[in-house]
């Protein structure tokens, strides 16, 4: 069963409120009675030792030790009645066995009962307390007085002249005010619980809100929904919580999206692959089948005709040419694509390159046909490798060649710009849709699906441009034109 941790922290905030309260009135209960007489002794302490000083004061300054005739003096009198009024309660002064000496009138003959024993001769010093020992009787004592039927504290000073005062307070004063003070107590402590359970309620809602988000964030979050953040409601524990959950959330989601990313790519190699294996297969399945039936003809002598085993020759000639043109580029493009090369860049003239280019596949120009335009400046110098721009140059002028249209104008030129020199071939033919601009960069991509045997392409040329391109840094790309298409490519200076 789910606890819900608001509850939890209600609960305990709770109980700890109603163990104080409790705790409270059992010590109100048990021990403020004790305090109060505590308390009270203390105060009749302090009442005896100043009533001791006023007597020795009016004692010298009459010059007799008659306590009947100054205990008369008016002055002394109030001055004992402010003790007894401050005190709440009675002072008797007299002779034990004797007439008292105050109250001078409505008060009771001789000493009140209940008198501390006599061996009690002086007042304690110090806290009431500290005079309760085995070998000195106390000075105070709990006892009823008979003629008001009460019970009362007394304590009693007894001078070594055998006067005795007896001052005294109702214990009824003192059981009501702990009684008092306990109900007080009660009804605090019921206030406090109600309170607490208000301030408890608020308190815990407020404080498990940002508790319940975070667990409504991470339950989202187990499920790649990353699309919520925290709200940061304090700067404390729970606000640097909330914090490392929306950077953790981030975090998540960008090494989520990069993962999906990195296996969108892998399924895109491992289909590549698939694919570029299949059209390598179906390249070499051609040329090995012709080599093989016509070397097989050779084998069986199927001819005596000489002219036409010279063309079964021919025949396995060429297509082994073909082959080992397409396993060389194949290697290429391999090397290129795993990094089994190196670039190595140079300072060379882009523009001699390029008219040797032209020179060497010259017969190939006219046996096709074509009369190329030129527009080559002088001395462009590039830095770039030497090699590879040669490869990427020739492939250009090779796609021209095989899929210009017979009568139809080939283009090459060579532009000079601020940073990069630009090489571009323009071939006259039909235009490409959009939708296969992207594809002509893919291995073995070929417009012609058929795979005719006079379409002399492998289809890799363009992959190869791409794959040397990207590796030295440099730009590529193709664009329809008017009745013509035009492939480019950048080196930089």
């Amino acid at each position: 069963m789910r606890k819900s941790i608001r509850i939890k922290l209600f609960s305990y905030m709770l109980a700890v409120i109603i163990v104080f309260a409790l705790l409270l009135f059992t010590f109100n209960t048990f021990f403020a009675e004790k305090y109060y007489i505590y308390h009270k002794k203390n105060a009749l302490l302090a009442a005896g030792n100043e009533l001791e000083l006023c007597l020795s004061q009016h004692i010298a300054a009459a010059g007799t030790a008659d306590y009947k005739t100054v205990l008369q003096e008016e002055e002394l009198v109030k001055k004992i009645n402010g003790i007894e009024k401050e005190l709440g309660g009675t002072i008797v002064i007299g002779k034990e066995k004797e007439d008292i000496y105050y109250p001078v009138t409505n008060g009771p003959k001789g000493m009140p009962a209940g008198l501390i024993h006599s061996e009690s001769r002086k007042p304690p010093e110090g806290k009431p307390g500290g005079s309760e020992e085995k070998h000195s009787p106390s000075p105070f004592i709990i006892t009823k007085d008979p003629d008001y039927d009460i019970n009362t504290l007394r304590y009693q000073i007894q001078k070594e002249d055998g006067l005795v005062i007896v001052i005294w307070v109702p214990m009824a004063e003192i059981s009501e005010n702990a009684a008092l003070s306990n109900r007080f107590t009660m009804l605090i402590g019921l206030l406090t619980i109600l309170l607490t359970l208000c301030f408890t309620f608020l308190i815990s809602d407020k404080f498990t809100k940002p508790i319940k988000e975070m667990n409504k964030i991470t339950a989202r979050m187990s499920k790649l929904d990353f699309s919520d953040r925290l709200k940061i409601y304090s700067k404390d524990e729970l606000g640097e919580l909330s914090i490392s959950i929306n950077e953790l959330s981030c975090s998540l989601n960008t090494a989520i999206d990069r993962l999906n990313q990195m296996n969108l790519k892998l399924a895109q190699d491992i289909d590549y692959e698939r694919q570029f294996i299949a059209n390598v297969s179906h390249e070499l399945k051609t040329p090995v089948f012709l080599i093989q039936g016509y070397a097989e003809g050779l084998k069986e002598d199927v001819t005596s005709n000489q002219q036409k085993r010279d063309f079964y020759c021919e025949v396995i000639m060429e297509e082994a040419e073909k082959m080992d043109v397409l396993i060389k580029e194949l290697l290429d493009l391999s090397r290129l694509k795993q990094g089994g090369f190196t670039i190595e860049k140079e300072e060379f003239n882009l523009s001699r390159l390029l008219y040797s280019l032209l020179d060497k596949y010259n017969e190939i120009f006219q046996e096709k046909g074509f009369v190329p335009e030129t527009d080559i400046p002088d001395n462009i110098i590039v830095f770039a490798d030497r090699i590879r721009t040669e490869q990427v140059m020739t492939n250009y002028i090779m796609n021209a060649v095989h899929h210009g249209e017979a009568g139809k104008r080939i283009s090459i030129s060579l532009s000079n710009q601020d940073y990069k020199a630009v090489f571009s071939v323009y071939n006259g033919s039909q235009p490409i849709p959009e939708a296969e601009l992207d594809k002509l960069w893919q291995s073995f991509y070929k417009r012609n699906r058929a795979r005719t045997r006079e379409d002399n392409g492998t289809g890799l040329g363009l992959s190869i441009v791409r794959a040397i391109q990207e590796a030295q840094g440099f730009s590529y790309g193709v664009q329809n034109q008017e009745e013509g298409v035009v492939f480019w490519c950048d080196f930089h200076k």
